[in-house]
């Protein structure tokens, strides 16, 4: 009798075990980090949800570096499919802080983001060699700030919207030069 109520409680608690670890799997679409960032999302890698990972996106896309509270937050590196490359800081999903964004065409951004746009200070170089330095607001060019041409003009002064709109001075490689207003990339006035 002994022996038979052995192996109906190890029969018993095999089955248990059983039910309890098919019940307990979850579908690749319940995890959580799918429940974070969507259908098609894959943790490669480490702690995506609080602490440090790898996660691939369905269009390709790949980040690695820090998560907070199942958003991607802290210091890591985007890649883009098509090349694109940022390093840098996020927050809430964005590109925030401080970074290195080198688009696809070779053009490198270095400096201040906001909700992934560029905002506040930051050097931004064109693969031809064109180079500006200075503020940024929404993406553009909005501030004071320098362009410098690749063949060895530059303005120095201020800008809005991405185009020269103020005071400014340009400067042609055979040091002649205009002290002006600017509008939309017109001097109106030499000073």
């Amino acid at each position: 009798m002994k022996l038979k109520n052995f192996i109906f409680t190890a029969l018993t608690v095999t089955a248990v075990i059983s039910m309890t670890s098919c019940s307990s799997e979850q579908k690749k679409e319940d995890t959580p980090v799918v429940k974070a960032f969507g259908a098609g999302v894959a943790c490669s890698e480490g702690d995506c949800l609080n602490g440090k990972g790898k996660i691939k996106f369905p269009k390709g896309e790949e980040y690695n570096g820090e998560f907070k509270e199942a958003k991607v937050s802290g210091t890591g590196v985007m890649l883009w499919p098509n090349g694109a490359k940022y390093d840098g800081t996020f927050d809430d999903n964005k590109r925030n802080g401080t970074g290195i964004y080198t688009y696809s065409n070779g053009d490198v951004f270095k400096g201040d983001y906001k909700d992934n746009k560029r905002n506040g200070t930051g050097e931004y170089k064109w693969k031809n060699g064109d180079v500006y330095t200075g503020d940024w607001k929404d993406g553009k060019m909005d501030g004071k700030g320098t362009y410098t041409w690749t063949e060895g003009a530059k303005y120095v002064g201020e800008w809005k919207e991405g185009k020269l709109n103020g005071k400014g001075t340009i400067t042609w490689p055979d040091t002649a030069k205009v002290d002006g207003i600017f509008e939309n990339n017109k001097l109106v006035s030499e000073q």
